[in-house]
């Protein structure tokens, strides 16, 4: 039978018959361009992770001078490694779209994996084992000394050769538990007392919960949940079992509000941010009995609460049930007049965190209300008007350092629009909405007076 080459065709690869090799040719195609994107990806990750090691050796601190606000030389990985300007992680940050903090975690872990494992160091560089999966084993090691990690070290590299990663890393936990027992003993107790029951925003109307909780105590909560979930009705009366679970999410805010009494619940505050022109807002007026009442027309809007998430305004009724709602109208920042004192008014402040809730600097997480207002143009006494909206901005501790000692550049050209130039040259856009990243400024000492490369 004389050979044809493979054609197209409707039929499915699966419906040759035996002894069919090649595939469609588009197909296999497909799969050689996966392939090099998957390479490729492996080769990235591997090109950023050598690029912040390598830049950490390049950062040098300029000057001598001591004094408060300055840059100062830290440690942002563990025992073994080297100290490291701490302003980096200002430049790096924004670079990598993450928050500063972010960038410290990220230049740690480098930094840990190629001083204090250097074999898994190799590995990875190598693209034998993915970066992801080396930063498993240095956050698993973090707490060791440098003596102790490079054991691991050892006992990794004879493992990586025979298994597969999935029982390497199940097996992790023992050999970090051989290489410093100490650290282990003392570990298992701390763990010991490490409670806490935490609750995560709202996605989809829902919460999650979880925690560490003394085991006794596990065992009761999931007993009593269990028993008022039965004492609930049923929505299927034949299989009374069939929806246990949802009855035992229901049972968690009846067990809560009955714990002392409704009336003698803790007093807490939720923020809701909601459009005037939403038709829920109309509902949710206090009437003098310190209960909210639900608007009966249609909403189609979402609400934001602060620190939990959003949640549709249709279902805030619900949500504000049994609670005092007070309405409070945003303050336009158009009508705040300036003052000639160094210190940000209550009322301004407040605008100023609706207009930027969050830190100011490129990619920052931080909540506005925990920040300090900055004057964009540093404050001269005397001068008058100073502080007002389109000349103040949220700024957390170390951003503000940065913009003080660390050589980076801000500018608000229009009221809540900040313009941040890095020392390197990188600029950024901060509003509101988020960061954007413009193009990159050369600076003077690369090639010239300073020009724009897009």
């Amino acid at each position: 039978m004389d050979a044809t080459p493979a054609t197209e065709s409707s039929g499915s690869p699966h419906d040759a018959g035996p002894g069919t090799a090649l595939l469609p040719m588009s197909c296999a195609e497909a799969f050689d361009g996966l392939a090099h994107a998957h390479a490729q990806l492996i080769a990235a990750e591997v090109a950023e992770l050598i690029a912040i090691t390598t830049v950490a050796d390049h950062y040098q601190i300029t000057g001598d001078d001591v004094g408060e606000g300055l840059e100062r030389m830290v440690s942002y990985g563990h025992d073994g490694t080297p100290l490291i300007g701490e302003f980096l992680a200002a430049e790096l940050g924004p670079l990598l779209g993450i928050s500063p903090g972010s960038a410290i975690a990220r230049i740690g872990d480098a930094l840990d994996l190629r001083h204090r494992l250097p074999r898994l160091w190799q590995s990875t560089v190598t693209g034998r084992v993915r970066v992801w999966q080396a930063m498993q084993v240095v956050g698993a090691t973090q707490h060791l000394d440098l003596a102790a990690a490079q054991r691991i070290d050892g006992v990794l590299a004879i493992g990586l050769a025979t298994n597969p990663w999935s029982r390497v890393l199940s097996a992790l936990p023992g050999w970090i538990a051989q290489a410093d027992p100490d650290a282990a003993r003392d570990r298992a107790e701390a763990a010991s007392q490490a409670r806490y029951v935490r609750v995560s925003g709202i996605q989809d109307g829902h919460v999650a919960l979880w925690g560490r909780v003394a085991a006794e105590d596990g065992i009761a909560f999931d007993n009593v949940l269990t028993e008022l979930a039965r004492a609930l009705p049923a929505r299927d009366a034949a299989d009374c079992d069939a929806d246990l679970d949802q009855r035992r999410a229901m049972a968690l805010g009846d067990l809560a509000r009955a714990a002392h009494g409704q009336d003698a619940l803790p007093t807490h505050h939720l923020i809701v941010h909601i459009s005037a022109s939403d038709p829920a807002i109309v509902g949710l007026a206090d009437d003098g009995s310190g209960e909210a009442t639900a608007n009966s027309g249609p909403s189609t809007g979402v609400a934001r609460i602060e620190k939990w998430g959003a949640r549709r305004t249709e279902r805030l009724p619900q949500f504000l049930a049994g609670s005092k709602v007070i309405v409070r109208p945003i303050i336009d920042p158009d009508i705040i007049s300036p003052v000639d004192a160094y210190e940000v008014p209550a009322m301004m402040r407040f605008a100023l965190e609706q207009r930027n809730p969050v830190d100011a600097f490129p990619f920052a997480t931080k909540p506005a209300r925990s920040c300090d207002m900055d004057h964009t143009q540093a404050y001269r006494s005397g001068g008058p008007g100073q502080t007002r909206m389109d000349n103040l901005g949220p700024l957390s501790r170390f951003p503000h350092r940065v913009k003080t000692h660390g050589g980076w550049q801000l500018d608000q050209p229009q009221s809540g629009v900040f313009e941040w130039t890095s020392p390197m040259g990188y600029r950024y856009l901060v509003t509101a909405a988020g960061t954007t990243a413009v193009h990159r400024v050369q600076p003077s000492s690369e090639a010239g007076p300073a020009t724009e490369a897009a």
